[in-house]
């Protein structure tokens, strides 16, 4: 299928939606985003009153990206195949909300490090099911054009959990550590409750012999260069984002000698700079759709982050910049990126490729992020060293993207298992 008909496929039979219908189904972000930011932000210092190992905590917060191997690929592969009276992607919602409060809810009571990890690694196997479902929602109910601005919100209310959580949810933590855990609990209910209420969807016909098959699944996508370069891109791009964030309570706390509020007030500016620059810049986006090139200069943009961290980050101050420019550099990317990939699906793999993409992130995660604990422990508790590895990723993401064909001159073959 040529990329003309894909996207007339994916766009032509959704009509415009209105900006508070695009509100409130990114709305759902909110809650995941807030296990989230506790499954990132506050669990290492939770684990570091069961173990000093840097290597053990990285590996611990990484089982997040273990389950992206699997399971957020199989919910998006199964969604895109099943339509039940209450939709393709409800269920999945449905199912996973009560399980992701529960067990978020409980992680700080739990007085034994096997047993917090066996409660970390259900949390994340649930957040991750749910991750399959908020991008495929916007291609699903939301038309082409009106993409950029869908995605822009949607990292608008990533921005405001996480801004919320960092400013007053941290400082909360230096009361009692409970109470992220809690607010997350309380929000994922909520947000679930109203994406449920609120979600349209189109009918597509359901896949019901259809097996799922990981590798072969992975293997037919990557037949489509593009689709290779995609998740190339996927694999690097967490290295300038992702990986040495997962260190950076430590480094506030051990490192710098912040307090938990101090860090979350740096961090908050992150969060805050994206809530001022998504909306208006998912509204420029619809009219202006260099969707490659934008998500290409932030890859190089995101050098200079990089290097802030490294040699100049000495206070909260400094780190509060640091949170600010990667943040700039990531949203903006995010802007593009996912509207760019849905120019390469159709309505019945959307979900699908969408998951893989998930995968491939967590591979690096799960990889990566033990890795670097490792050399922090090896180099004396330096907890900025992972910054290093985020020159290699903005390179080879240039890279892919240079390589990259414009989707209107690519044909897609049908591969069985997509």
């Amino acid at each position: 299928m040529s990329s003309d008909s894909a996207r007339s496929a994916n766009g032509a039979e959704v009509a415009p939606v209105g900006f508070p219908y695009i509100f409130t189904l990114t709305l759902f972000s909110v809650g995941t985003s807030s296990v989230s930011f506790c499954a990132n932000q506050v669990l290492p210092a939770t684990l570091k009153q069961f173990t000093d190992s840097t290597f053990l905590i990285g590996f611990i917060v990484a089982l997040q990206a273990l389950n992206q191997l699997w399971v957020t690929p199989y919910a998006a592969w199964k969604s895109d195949r099943i339509w039940t009276r209450i939709g393709r992607r409800k269920p999945l919602v449905l199912i996973m909300t009560p399980l992701l409060a529960l067990t978020v809810g409980l992680v700080p009571h739990i007085p034994s490090l096997w047993l917090l990890v066996a409660l970390v690694f259900i949390l994340q196997m649930a957040e991750d099911a749910e991750l399959a479902v908020m991008m495929p929602s916007i291609s699903d109910s939301v038309p082409d054009r009106q993409r950029p601005l869908a995605t822009g919100m949607y990292q608008f209310m990533l921005a405001a959990s996480a801004f919320a959580m960092g400013r007053f949810a941290m400082k909360l933590m230096d009361r009692s550590e409970h109470w992220p855990y809690t607010i997350a609990a309380i929000t994922v209910v909520v947000t679930g409750l109203i994406y449920l209420r609120v979600m349209r969807e189109r009918y597509v016909p359901p896949r019901p012999r259809e097996r799922f098959r990981l590798f072969a699944y992975g293997r037919d996508i990557c037949r489509t260069r593009e689709h290779l370069l995609i998740y190339v891109i996927c694999f690097f791009q967490p290295l300038f984002v992702l990986v040495s964030s997962s260190f950076f309570v430590l480094l506030a706390t051990k490192q710098m000698g912040m307090t938990n509020a101090q860090y979350g007030a740096a961090l908050s500016w992150g969060s805050l700079t994206t809530l001022i620059i998504c909306p208006p810049l998912g509204w420029l986006f619809i009219r202006w759709r260099h969707r490659k090139a934008v998500a290409m200069g932030c890859c190089i943009f995101a050098v200079v982050p990089m290097t802030w961290g490294l040699f100049f980050m000495r206070t909260p101050t400094d780190m509060a910049v640091f949170f600010a420019m990667q943040q700039f550099a990531f949203s903006v990317f995010r802007l593009n990126f996912f509207p760019l990939i849905m120019e390469y699906t159709t309505p019945e793999n959307v979900a699908t490729i969408l998951g893989f993409t998930t995968a491939v992130n967590g591979m690096v995660r799960f990889t990566m992020i033990p890795l670097a604990g490792l050399l922090v422990d090896l180099a004396g508790k330096n907890y900025s060293l992972p910054l290093w590895g985020g020159y290699l990723g903005a390179a080879v993401c240039v890279a892919a993207f240079a390589l990259m064909r414009p989707a209107e001159t690519v044909d897609f073959p049908h591969h069985p298992t997509i």
